[in-house]
């Protein structure tokens, strides 16, 4: 398994707190990205992303924006235990159509063949 690492620091939750070292990590040459909080691009393509989709530093047009920038072929939700039940489905439309990218989300305990 090969693993690089990317980033530096996390990103920004509000201009007068300081960054903290947050960093992601790119799995067998895009296979798997986890971006840790720090939210950087990789570089390179991207075929699963696990995705940060609610915390106190963003917001669903960031979100989606990363999707974007990113272009994995699907992304799996992750750092979402803010988000309600209610909140949920306005994601997942919003995410998967807006995203490009195939939008998923495993339940606990639950599994993904990549």
């Amino acid at each position: 398994m090969d693993v690089q690492v990317h980033g530096e620091l996390h990103a920004v939750i509000h201009p007068d707190i300081p960054r903290v070292t947050n960093v992601g990590y790119l799995v067998d040459g895009g296979k798997l990205f986890h971006p840790g909080d720090a939210l950087t691009v990789p570089g390179g393509p991207v075929e699963t992303l696990m995705l940060p989709v609610m915390a106190p530093w963003n917001k669903i047009s960031e979100v989606i924006d990363y999707v974007r920038e990113v272009k994995p072929r699907r992304a799996y939700d992750i750092h979402d235990a803010l988000l309600t039940d209610l909140a949920r489905p306005l994601y997942d439309r919003q995410i998967g159509v807006l995203g490009g990218a195939e939008h998923l989300r495993l339940a606990p305990g639950g599994t993904a063949e990549l």
